[in-house]
This record gives structure tokens, C-alpha cells and sequence, in this order.
């Protein structure tokens, strides 16, 4: 590679993580066209399948927050670099630290939230019974049905906590890399 990584698996691990989650969005982004040719198919026959507009939008959620967390490894997220781009060598890094710092806080604070909405302890609270957690603590997560494929939303809601995963992986091996440029240990 010729470059010199301060934690070179953690970074290794991060882009093959990466290109799993690039791979994964590609499909499912496959899905989403052959979803919505069908929809077009069936719905000019006069036979009109409702739940595919559904399945076609939950499999664009899911394509989106893997090319999401994908983007933050790769640096490809939207950024505004006009600041940083003026500053010195040194301000660039410090800002570079400071920028995979306040993104490793910010999803941290999602994992929050995420981990709140799911609550797990409270179905352990509630024995695993999911209508009594639902009944003691009014958190519907896990009995609220989709409108047409009539499953629980909880399984595509899924994908939040898989975001939260990879993409604070991404962030912490992003704001390791940081350090160690800073640091004179990278390039």
C-alpha cells in the first residue's frame, strides 16, 4: 500500500468492514430497481401488488445506511473543507482529529437513542414477553406491524443498530488514523 497506518489492522479490518457494507448496498439497491419493475409490471397488467412500494422502500432504508456507514471509512461523506483547506499542515490535522472526533460522538449518541428505542433490558425486564414490555413501558417497537407485508417493523429497524456498529468502528479507526498523523506516525 506504501502507506504507514498507526493501527494498521484496525484500519485493514475497517475497509474490508467497508467494502462488506458497499457490497451489501449494491445489492440491495439491486433489489430496489427489480422491486420496482415488478411493481411497474404488475401494476400495468392491472394487477397491482401493494406490498412491493413497501419492500421497495425498506430495502432503500437499509442500501442507505450501509452506504452511509461505508462513507464515513472511506472519507466520502459530505464535508465542507473550505475552513480546513485554508488552514496550515498542522491546523489540518488538528482539524482532522477533531472532525472523526465529533463524528465518533455524534454516533455514540445515536447508539444511545438506538439502544433506548430497542431496549433490550426492558424485554429482559418484561421476561421476554414482548406485549407486557410494550403494556409497562408504552415502547411499541417490537408489536407494531408494517402496513402491507404485515410483519413487525422491528426486523427492518434492525439496521439502525448494524449502522451504529459499523459505522463507530469506521469512526474510532478513522479517529485513531487522526491521532496518528498528528502524532507523526502516519501519513
Amino acid at each position: 500500500m506504501g502507506e504507514e497506518l498507526p493501527f494498521p489492522v484496525l484500519k485493514r479490518a475497517s475497509r474490508a468492514l467497508a467494502t462488506v457494507e458497499e457490497r451489501l448496498a449494491a445489492i440491495l439497491a439491486a433489489v430496489v430497481f427489480l422491486l420496482l419493475l415488478g411493481n411497474i409490471v404488475t401494476r400495468s397488467a392491472g394487477m397491482a401488488v401493494f406490498w412491493i412500494d413497501e419492500a421497495a422502500v425498506l430495502a432503500m432504508v437499509w442500501m442507505a445506511f450501509f452506504a452511509a456507514s461505508s462513507a464515513i471509512e472511506r472519507g466520502s461523506n459530505i464535508a465542507v473543507t473550505l475552513f480546513s483547506d485554508a488552514l496550515p499542515l498542522l491546523g489540518r490535522r488538528l482539524a482532522a482529529v477533531a472532525v472523526d472526533g465529533i463524528m465518533l460522538l455524534f454516533i455514540l449518541g445515536f447508539a444511545l437513542m438506538v439502544w433506548r428505542w430497542f431496549d433490550p433490558l426492558g424485554v429482559l425486564a418484561a421476561g421476554g414477553d414482548l406485549e407486557e414490555f410494550s403494556a409497562t413501558t408504552f415502547n411499541f417497537i417490537y408489536s407494531e406491524p408494517t402496513q402491507s407485508l404485515d410483519m413487525p417493523k422491528f426486523w427492518f429497524w434492525t439496521v439502525l443498530p448494524l449502522f451504529v456498529l459499523g459505522a463507530s468502528f469506521h469512526c474510532l479507526s478513522n479517529l485513531l488514523s487522526s491521532l496518528g498523523v498528528l502524532l507523526g506516525k502516519g501519513r
